[in-house]
Parts: C-alpha cells; sequence; structure tokens
C-alpha cells in the first residue's frame, strides 16, 4: 500500500491518539499478564527439585529435612499381603548390607518366589510442592517395561508423622506385572520441628460436670481442610502442628494456616493463623480450643490473628472434620465448629472413641473380680474401672501386700485415655506416697490394654474370661506398669481411610493437594451387607440361586443370622435353605489389606485368605470391592459382577466419599437447590421450621433465626450425610457487634430432633443441629429416589435466517498499523519468555485447558480403565505416577 504523506502519513490527530489507545493498552494488560503468569511459574519452580543427597532445605522456610536417621544397619523389609506374599527390602541413605541376585551395592531389591529382582542400586530425593520421595534408579530390566521406564523401579513417599507408628510403612497395591512399586513411610524426620514451648503429648482436659475427661489427642492424626468459602482453604490439625506435606507446608508450629494458592510468593501462600494448643479449656459449659498466631491481622494489624474451634458432641458420627463456621466482629478471630464423639461428657463408664469414632467398650471388665499378681515377693491386687475391694483402700484400683503392710497404688477411675501413639490406658493416681531420688510423689498404675485377637472380636471370646491375661512389665519410679491383653481393646482391623492427590491446576480453582477418601461411615456395627448378584450370563452357572453373599467393610462380619464362616473373616458365601438358615459357608476372605484410592472418587477393598476355592484347593478365596462416587446412589449396595480365578470381584456405587457439592440457595423462594441432581428442599415447608424460621432457646428466652434470606452458603457432605448451611444473623443481644455466626447441620435421620449450642465470645457462634428424614431424598438417602430425567421427548426448532454481507475495502489507519506492530512485539517477547522455560509453556497450555468444573474426575467402565490404575502390562503412566508421588 502506498500512502499519501499529506493525507495518510500526517501528523498523528487527537482522534488517531484514541484510535491507537486501545490496541497499546491491550497489548501491553496482556504484556504485563503474561510475565506475571511466567513469574509465577518461576517460584512455583522453586518448590520443584531434586538432590542426590540425603537431606534438603526446605525452599519457603529454610528448615532441613534430613532422612539420614532412617538408614538401617540391615535393611527396611515390607511384605506384600497381596501379590502372593512378595518382600521388599530397601535402604535409605545407603546401600544393603546383603547382595541382591548375587550383586553388592544394592539399595532395594524385591523378593519374589524364590527370585530376587534388583529395585534400585541409588536413589534421588525429590521435593515437589513439600511432596518428598526418594526413587531408586538403575533396577534391573523388566520384561514388562516400557520404551520410557523399561527397568524395576522403587518409589518412597515419606509421609510427616510426628508419632512413632508400629508399622510406619505401607506398600501400594499392585498388578503382579508392575514394573514400578509404591511405598509410603510416615516418619517425624519429614516433619517440621515443633518451636519451644509448643511441644506437648496431652491434649485434655477435666470436666468439672462429669468428673470426666475431655481428651483431644486422638483428632491429631491428620491434616484437616475446610474451605473459606471464598477461594481458599483452612489447613487444620489438632493439638498438633499441621503435619507437613504436599500443599500443606504450613508455618512451623502452626495448627490453623490459610492456603491461599493465587499467592505468587511462596512464602505467602500459607497464613499462620494459630499455633498449636494443646490445652483445651471448657467455658461456660463449651469445650474449645483457642489458638493464637503470631500473624499480624490484615484488617487492624495493632492484633494478631486468632482462631478458636468449638467440639460439639455427636456419638453417631463417624467421619469427623471442622467447618469454618466464620469471620469474628473484630475482622481477626476466625471460628470453626467441630462436631465429634470426642467432645460427649455422658458416655458409658470405661468407654471411648478412637480417631476414627469407633466405640472401644471395657465396661464388661469393670463386673469381674479384682485381678491378683505375683512378682519380686509382693502380691499385687488390680480391678479394671472398679474398686479393687480387700485388701486395698476403700477408693483404691490397685494396691499390693508386702509383709503384712498394703500400699495404695492409685484410686480407681473409668476415664480411658489414648497416648501419643493412640495407644488405649487407663490410670490410677494419688496413691501411698513414695520416695524416688528426686523427691517424694505418690504412687500410680498405669494399665495398658492390649489387643489380644482380632479374629475372636465379634465371636464372644470376651466374655469367656480365657483369653484375657494380665503381666506387669514394671514396678519402677512410683508406678506400676500393666499389660492388659483383650479382645475388647481390638480396633478395625484395618485402615478405612486413604488419601489421594487433587490436581486442580487446570481448573484455575487452585485447591490442590491430598484429599481424604474415608468409608468409615459404612462400617457397620450391628448389621452385614447382602450382595445383589448380577453376574454376566457366562458366569451364572457359578453361583446357585440358593447361594447369598455377606460383606462388611474394613471389619469383620457381624455376628448374625448363624453365618459360620471363620471368625474375623469380613465376606461370607452361604447357601440359605427354605427357612432362611444359612449352611455350607466359605469364608472369602479377611480384613488384611487397608484401603486403596484409585483416585478421588474410586477405591478398592481387598479381603485375602479366605477358605480354599472349591474348584481349586490350592487357591484362597478372596473378596475384590470396587467402591466408586455416585451422588444418586445413596449409601448403596454391593453387587457381585464377577468371578475369576476365585477372585469374587463386587461393585459398590455409593455417595459417602463423593465430595462435597455447593448448592444454590435461593433467598427469593427460600429453595436449597442441587443444581446437578436437580433437586430441591423448601425451607419455608419443612416440617421443622415455621415459614423458614427456627426458635433457638437463648438466655431464658426464645430467638427467631431466619434460615430464609441472602448471602446464604450450602454445601453437601455426604459422609456425614447432612447438608451445611451458613450465614449471618443479627443478635443485638449477642457478642459485642449483636451479630452472629450460623451454621446449621441438617442430617439425615429417621427421628426428628434438634439441638443447639451458643457460643459467646466477642463474636456469638450458633450451632444448629436438625436431624429430620425430609432432608433424606434431597441426599439419596432412605426414602425411593425420584427419577429427574424428563419423560417423552422435547422438539426444538431452529430458524435460519438469511443475511447479506457487504465487503468495504479499508485502508489500514496508523492506529491499526502501530497495533499491529505492538501486537508483533508483544507475540516475540512472550515467544522469548515461553522458549526457554517448560514450565511456563505448560502454565500457558494449562491455561487454555481450564474450564468451570470444581473438580475433573473419569468416568471408567472397568477396573482396568480407572484413572491411577495399572496399565495392561502392569505399568503406571507417566501422569499416574506423578498423582501417587
Amino acid at each position: 500500500m502506498r500512502c499519501s504523506f499529506q493525507k495518510d502519513c500526517a501528523a498523528p490527530t487527537q482522534e488517531n491518539f484514541r484510535q491507537m489507545r486501545f490496541p497499546i493498552v491491550i497489548s501491553l494488560v496482556l504484556l504485563l499478564f503474561f510475565c506475571g503468569e511466567s513469574v509465577a511459574a518461576d517460584a512455583a519452580n522453586q518448590l520443584k527439585f531434586s538432590t542426590t543427597e540425603c537431606k534438603l532445605k526446605e525452599p519457603i522456610y529454610g528448615s532441613t529435612f534430613d532422612f539420614s536417621g532412617l538408614h538401617s544397619d540391615l535393611a527396611h523389609v515390607v511384605k506384600s499381603m497381596n501379590n502372593g506374599g512378595d518382600q521388599f527390602e530397601f535402604n535409605i541413605c545407603g546401600n544393603l548390607s546383603r547382595t541382591c541376585n548375587g550383586e553388592s551395592n544394592v539399595a532395594a531389591c524385591l523378593k519374589r518366589q524364590g527370585k530376587e529382582y534388583i529395585l534400585g542400586r541409588q536413589h534421588e530425593l525429590f521435593y515437589n510442592n513439600g511432596n518428598m520421595y526418594l526413587k531408586y534408579k538403575s533396577g534391573a530390566k523388566c520384561d514388562n517395561g516400557t520404551a520410557d521406564n523399561p527397568n524395576y523401579q522403587l518409589n518412597i513417599r515419606l509421609y510427616c508423622d510426628y508419632t512413632l507408628d508400629a508399622q510406619p510403612m505401607h506398600i501400594t497395591p499392585y498388578a503382579n506385572e508392575a514394573c514400578s512399586f509404591y511405598i509410603s513411610y510416615r516418619t517425624p524426620l519429614a516433619c517440621l520441628s515443633i518451636p519451644e514451648g509448643l511441644q506437648s503429648n496431652s491434649c485434655r482436659v477435666g470436666d468439672t460436670k462429669s468428673n470426666g475427661t475431655f481428651d483431644l489427642m486422638p483428632l491429631s492424626d491428620s491434616n484437616y481442610r475446610t474451605s473459606n468459602r471464598q477461594g481458599a482453604f483452612f489447613v487444620i490439625n489438632v493439638c498438633k502442628p499441621v503435619l507437613y506435606g504436599e500443599n500443606s507446608m504450613c508455618p512451623a508450629g502452626s495448627s490453623i494456616c490459610l492456603f491461599d494458592s493465587k499467592a505468587t510468593n511462596p512464602k505467602e501462600r500459607f497464613i499462620n493463623f494459630g499455633n498449636v494448643q494443646t490445652h483445651p479449656v471448657v467455658e461456660k459449659g463449651q469445650l474449645l480450643l483457642r489458638h493464637e498466631s503470631p500473624t499480624p491481622c490484615a484488617k487492624n494489624s495493632s492484633a494478631n490473628y486468632t482462631s478458636v474451634i468449638y467440639f460439639s458432641c455427636d456419638k453417631f458420627i463417624r467421619n469427623a472434620h471442622p467447618e469454618f463456621a466464620g469471620l469474628g466482629a473484630d475482622s481477626c478471630t476466625y471460628q470453626f465448629n467441630f462436631v465429634t464423639p470426642l467432645a460427649c461428657n455422658d458416655l458409658k463408664p470405661c468407654t471411648a472413641f478412637t480417631s476414627t469414632n469407633e466405640l472401644l467398650d471395657l465396661s464388661s471388665l469393670s463386673s469381674k473380680p479384682a485381678r491378683t499378681l505375683l512378682k519380686d515377693g509382693k502380691n499385687y491386687t488390680i480391678a479394671v474401672c472398679a474398686h479393687a475391694g480387700a485388701p486395698c483402700q476403700e477408693n483404691g484400683g490397685a494396691c499390693y501386700e508386702q509383709n503384712s503392710t498394703t500400699i495404695s497404688l492409685g484410686n480407681s477411675n473409668s476415664q480411658l485415655r489414648f497416648n501419643q501413639t493412640g495407644s488405649l490406658y487407663l490410670l490410677y493416681e494419688d496413691g501411698a506416697e513414695c520416695s524416688t531420688a528426686t523427691g517424694m510423689r505418690r504412687w500410680s498404675t498405669k494399665i495398658e490394654f492390649v489387643c489380644a485377637n482380632n479374629a475372636t472380636k465379634d465371636n464372644g471370646a470376651s466374655t469367656a474370661g480365657g483369653s484375657d491375661s494380665l503381666k506387669i512389665i514394671e514396678d519402677s519410679n512410683c508406678q506400676l506398669l500393666i499389660q492388659y491383653q483383650t479382645p475388647l481393646a481390638c480396633r478395625e482391623p484395618i485402615r478405612c481411610k486413604a488419601t489421594t492427590y487433587v490436581d486442580h491446576t487446570n481448573d484455575g480453582l487452585g485447591s490442590s493437594g491430598d484429599e481424604l477418601i474415608d468409608l468409615t461411615p459404612l462400617i457397620s456395627a450391628t448389621d452385614n451387607y447382602e450382595a445383589r448378584v448380577e453376574l454376566p450370563a457366562s458366569m451364572e452357572h457359578l453361583v446357585p440361586k440358593t447361594t447369598k453373599f455377606f460383606l462388611n467393610v474394613c471389619r469383620p462380619l457381624v455376628p448374625k443370622y448363624q453365618l459360620g464362616c471363620a471368625g474375623g473373616s469380613a465376606a461370607c458365601m452361604a447357601k440359605v435353605t427354605a427357612a432362611g438358615a444359612p449352611e455350607e459357608e466359605r469364608s472369602m476372605g479377611f480384613p488384611l489389606v487397608s484401603l486403596t484410592q484409585r483416585n478421588r472418587t474410586f477405591a478398592e477393598l481387598a479381603y485375602l485368605k479366605g477358605d480354599p476355592c472349591p474348584s481349586d484347593n490350592t487357591t484362597e478365596l478372596s473378596t475384590h470391592i470396587l467402591f466408586n462416587c455416585n451422588m444418586r446412589a445413596g449409601r448403596g449396595q454391593p453387587v457381585l459382577r464377577s468371578i475369576e480365578d476365585c477372585a469374587y470381584r463386587f461393585e459398590w456405587e455409593t455417595n459417602v466419599f463423593c465430595p462435597p457439592h455447593e448448592c444454590t440457595f435461593s433467598a427469593d423462594t427460600c429453595d436449597l437447590v442441587h443444581d446437578e441432581l436437580g433437586r430441591r428442599f423448601n425451607f419455608k415447608s419443612a416440617p421443622f421450621t415455621k415459614d423458614g424460621k427456627i426458635e433457638i432457646d437463648y438466655n431464658a428466652t426464645k430467638m427467631s433465626v431466619n434460615i430464609c434470606g441472602a448471602h446464604r452458603k450450602a454445601m453437601t457432605d455426604y459422609s456425614q450425610a447432612l447438608v451445611n448451611i451458613f450465614f449471618t444473623h443479627e443478635s443485638p443481644n449477642c457478642g459485642r457487634e449483636g451479630t452472629m455466626n450460623v451454621q446449621i447441620r441438617l442430617i439425615c435421620s429417621d427421628q426428628t430432633e434438634s439441638s443447639s449450642t451458643i457460643s459467646s465470645d466477642q463474636q456469638c457462634n450458633l450451632l444448629y443441629v436438625q436431624r429430620t428424614p425430609s432432608i433424606c431424598e434431597f441426599l439419596s438417602l432412605g426414602t425411593t429416589q425420584q427419577n429427574f430425567e424428563t419423560n417423552g421427548s422435547t422438539s426444538s426448532s431452529t430458524s435460519s435466517s438469511t443475511s447479506t454481507t457487504t465487503s468495504t475495502t479499508t485502508q489500514a489507519s496508523p492506529a491499526a498499523i502501530l497495533g499491529a506492530i505492538l501486537s508483533v512485539t508483544f507475540c516475540v517477547t512472550c515467544l522469548g519468555l515461553l522458549a526457554f522455560s517448560p514450565a511456563r509453556r505448560q502454565r500457558v497450555r494449562r491455561l487454555f485447558r481450564r474450564s468451570n468444573s470444581a473438580v475433573r474426575y473419569s468416568r471408567v467402565q472397568s477396573n482396568e480403565e480407572a484413572n491411577l490404575l495399572l496399565e495392561p502390562n502392569g505399568e503406571f503412566t507417566e501422569s499416574d505416577d506423578d498423582m501417587l508421588l
């Protein structure tokens, strides 16, 4: 194009500048955006690196993780209960002390059916956003290897755990043809150190109302995550600091921190909202933990953040976790509600709830006669949760006699406790005075309870009297230590929870991290599940019509219906007579392997070592249950789908471990709407409200709280069979500012009852619990599910219109020319930024792949197709490796 200097190439006018302004601004904004994206990518790169040393420097706080303490003089040994008893031997920060397959200088070895395979000759330590793992390299060639991974390989993921577990290592189940193996190792060496003054192994407080004790330490086993409902998450631990891990890199000593993934500076992503607190208090009958933070409040620099966790009682809940209730009136205090059986003060004497909310009932031991033990010429008399009687003093729980003298070893009580490793014990204190090297103190007796036999827990052995045994372990330093073995102390034999990493980076939500899959709500202590049989036609002949299948989840079967399977069996098949009596029972396996995650919506349980298979006496029956998240399924029911090589495979669709779903709340109609399922619940017509309002007893008056209104947040919690509703209520007589944070828990139940707890501080906090059958259908529980699919057909018409397009030839203006130049410059600059950074290129690719969904999950049709499952050659895919590590 040629231009006329006088006309087209004249000096720009004000109109030209206005035309030029838009492309200039757009180009500059895009350039700044992509530069910002590059800076964020560079920050992310700081959180991903590796080293050949056995220690690494934490990139946010500068602390050092040194794993040389995990080195063994011999080897670490892990056996697979599945896969024919494979045995893994490995060392950390050094090699094995013996040879593997005749070779020395080996760091990891697999022993399988009399043969040995080298899994690695040295390891590399990796760090990825708080996730630390060891990758063993240079293993032997694997027959099923791929072009990218042709050799055997072992990966050890290092998890933070402040307590020393008896079994810190667990192997992830794998296919027999697998070439890569994954072991988790829980160790304090993967934790940040606890600052001085914040260390404690106790987290209890006495309750003057019941003369009992609240012990919250069992809640410290894992981290909890709860949304602030503004795009960020709180990471919480109770009585311990947050367990350091992937996207849980909270400051040392913090029990509550806010994870904001949008912060470009890694040091600003995790904000301390409260240091660890090990001294719970009871204020006005309310059990709580008050966490003080060293972090200045953003809304008031003269004050620091404070977080308060209010604990409330629910004896029936199995999957307890905290919820963010709201912000205090000072904008610096954050309130949380935690509903748990550990907050109950009216428990039956000599009972206790575990961290997984399993009830351990030792009350029957209190009715047994006191036991007498002889050691070193002393006659000891001990009772459990009861007075020991003569020769002990009136309130004595234990004593000893020597030379006609009786010495009190502590007063009896019925308060069961847990130590820091989760072991159950009973402590008698205030015995007779006793002299030690450091001065005078009083005798005490500690009775530690040990599981005698999981297999007999449900078979009445605990009442037979023959399976209990007491043994004096130690009598020194003015304390008597006794070990009491009893089936009553046996817990569910396997872990019914598993964590899986969920990546939200493609969604732009920024809440990536480990999420918990918890099937404990399906555990039944009163009934078993009967499975449906839906086999393909080619397998129907394998199961007679009179055969029934009974299962439980993560525990042995309940001894009902006269089932005769071996004690401890978790699955049983039986021929049922016309009268309904079972016969010819066969055990289909025992709960020996903990729950395994496939991805966020799939998990698997395996019951092994059942009775000999009828078609092959050399093979034992086994049960494999694949759990699938389905929000419509309710609790669901197991379905037998296939039988292969004496392995019975069940599928179980359930919503128990489905992720929470944010519902829509209509302020106009007071409707709660589940958009994905198309279900509605109206509060104005609910049987527990009066036109959408509930009445609360407060200060000897009735306070009306309107559920209807604007700014309501509603979330389903399928694990607890409820819907949570959060909002703020004006209450002039409550708190300093006359406002109240409200959390309403609508629980599906066959009963209709309500309770409320109001905690009054600077900001009032109301926790209202409503049990009602009316919400069950909304949660796909209890009642018959409605069919929301439209019957009939819907026709639609498309009208086409004809449009006339007029082509006009125009000359490019100077503004357009300048805009094009800037655009080209911008593109060249971006290409230069991207060319030298794979992380930046990946960041941009993710930008254009983002969607509006909360989480991306894959629907699968079979076991082999599931995300994170094994490929046909037994090898994890590269993307699956990243998710496991």
